[in-house]
């Protein structure tokens, strides 16, 4: 009779097992075919973003200058412009003004009235 308990009891056990191991196996099978499901979304939603990209790189956007016909140059002279002597002068000359003036202004201005643009412009006229 124990013999037989034993036996039973071994069944029994293996049963369980096997139940056990049938739901993983079942529990696995459904991530699996989540796992697919979500990577086709995933794909689908790829293939629509780069649409979407290629759509919007190929129309220029109606804010930008190039849409509304005007070009944004870089601006300052041209690499490899010469200046003449003469033009390297004025310039050096209009540096020095504007530093004589910002440090004229910040050591000794008591006047708190700006200066209009007239009286700057005949000073820039008379040196």
């Amino acid at each position: 009779m124990a013999k037989r308990q034993k036996r039973q009891a071994r069944s029994g056990a293996a049963e369980s097992i096997g139940a056990a191991l049938g739901r993983l196996a079942a529990r696995i099978e459904a991530w699996r075919s989540q796992r697919i499901e979500i990577g086709r979304e995933i794909q689908q939603l790829m293939g629509q973003a780069q649409g979407l990209f290629r759509e919007v790189m190929q129309e220029p956007s109606p804010s930008t200058p190039t849409a509304q016909g005007l070009s944004k140059g870089k601006g300052g002279r041209p690499k490899g412009y010469k200046m003449s002597a003469a033009t390297k002068a004025k310039l050096r000359a209009a540096w020095k003004r504007r530093k004589a003036a910002a440090a004229g202004s910040a050591a000794g201005s008591t006047s708190s009235e700006p200066k209009s643009q007239t009286q700057v412009r005949k000073r820039r006229n008379a040196a």
